[in-house]
């Protein structure tokens, strides 16, 4: 029996959002599997960092990408760089010698039949599924085969709903139905995008998440096809975070310079990276001497809700070192919108122009809403119409995959999601969304 698995992420779909009416698809699906009450998201809760723990089963402290913006050190220049953009990949491999620290399940399952992913997000958050090239990648600005070279079937996508649901269609016919790798994921940009440009529980909202369960509906057909010709496939159905309704913006690197910590907007000893809601402080020189100082003041501001720096920020899932010396997540409150749905936060920005969308979506900090996406399997190991209550994380969905195929699962910071479902992980012989 051929084993097969895929991965579906609905981008930035928080789990309250996931209901019957919502989500017809989605809610069919938990019947014929076991539903994650307790899913969570990585620190920061933001699509790129989590696309490399997706992919390797590890928190940014160990795979090395630590999320939406970082800060480099390139021929002794140091500067923020945007992770999403195409040229990040050889800027990372610039400064550090190499990329992700640890492998993904594309170099893993590289001779145990292959990895392929179609991803309708950032450019970079595409790359770090596979950013070395075993496998191969598709995306609307980039598509590559195994040793990056460039593949003469790309056929790009727009951004959106439409795209996501052409994407979809590409993916099931010609990924699952005819090549048929070991491992396919399917990352959409909707309902993420739209949330970030309309308001929460709004109709626009509520559309683009109508579309991406469609989608889901077209993928479990597929699957549903190959199980019938003998296919041993487990599905893996999810988000990757949730998002908060914006209500202001705090420009960090203006607030440092008042608080005479940075002596200026070109002083590069003391430089921020912002996560949306939360941000990262980066420190060097005489500046690295008031790590303590520094962290402290941003613990007594309104506009933060926590502060780690140095070793905490292990605890967080995150390295400390000169580029990452601090992180906070923003002030946040459970207040509701316009629309009724709960959880508000601030955003941290760099300096005042650049101006988020206020009363639309955004994420990336602690909030309970932004860190609790949904996840859903079916499979052979889980049992139809369950929901385990156990605290599961992104980073178990490598090794989930890698022991549905019977491979090795140590040195991983997550652990397979069949470990979960056991009697006493199940109180209840029902999905949640019945």
């Amino acid at each position: 029996m051929t084993i097969r698995s895929v991965l579906v992420i609905c981008d930035g779909l928080r789990a309250d959002m996931v209901s019957p009416d919502a989500c017809p698809s989605i809610a069919d699906l938990a019947r014929a599997g076991t539903a994650f009450r307790a899913h969570r998201a990585i620190f920061p809760s933001a699509t790129r960092a989590t696309c490399a723990s997706t992919a390797t089963g590890c928190r940014p402290r160990r795979h090395g990408l630590h999320g939406n913006q970082m800060v480099l050190e390139i021929d002794g220049v140091r500067d923020v760089h945007d992770v999403g953009r195409p040229e990040f990949r050889d800027a990372l491999e610039a400064a550090t010698g190499r990329t992700l620290l640890v492998p993904t399940l594309a170099e893993r399952l590289a001779g145990a039949g292959g990895h392929v992913i179609f991803s309708n997000v950032s450019p970079g958050a595409a790359m770090f599924h596979d950013p070395d090239g075993h496998g191969h990648v598709y995306h609307r600005a980039i598509a590559y085969g195994p040793g990056r070279r460039p593949v003469d079937d790309h056929a790009p996508v727009a951004h959106g709903a439409t795209g996501d649901r052409d994407l979809t269609i590409r993916f099931c016919e010609d990924v699952l139905a005819r090549r048929r790798p070991a491992h396919a994921v399917l990352w959409l940009c909707e309902p993420d995008l739209t949330m970030h440009r309309a308001p929460l529980g709004s109709p626009e909202n509520r559309a683009a998440i109508a579309a991406a369960d469609s989608c889901v509906g077209l993928v479990r057909e597929a699957v549903d096809t190959l199980r019938s010709e003998g296919e041993d496939v487990l599905l893996l159905v999810g988000s990757d975070h949730g998002h908060e309704t914006v209500t202001g913006a705090v420009p960090v690197e203006t607030r440092l310079i008042e608080a005479g910590f940075k002596r200026g907007r070109d002083d590069r000893d003391v430089l921020v990276a912002t996560q949306g809601t939360s941000a990262y402080v980066a420190l060097a020189g005489k500046a690295a001497g008031r790590q303590a100082e520094i962290a402290a003041w941003l613990a007594g501001q309104a506009w933060t809700a926590e502060v780690a720096a140095g070793p905490e920020l292990e605890a967080w899932g995150l390295p400390h070192g000169p580029t990452l010396a601090i992180a906070f997540s923003m002030a946040r409150d459970n207040a509701r919108n316009g629309h009724g749905v709960p959880g508000t936060s601030l955003v941290a920005t760099r300096f005042e122009e650049t101006t988020p969308l206020l009363g639309f979506g955004q994420h990336g900090g602690r909030g309970d809403h932004e860190t609790h996406p949904f996840l859903i399997a079916v499979g052979r190991d889980f049992p139809p119409g369950t929901a385990c209550s156990d605290e599961t994380s992104m980073i178990d969905i490598a090794p989930t995959v890698l022991a549905h195929h019977r491979l090795a699962v140590a040195g991983l910071d997550g652990a397979p999601l069949q470990e979960r479902v056991t009697p006493a992980s199940i109180p209840e012989r029902r999905a949640p969304f019945d």
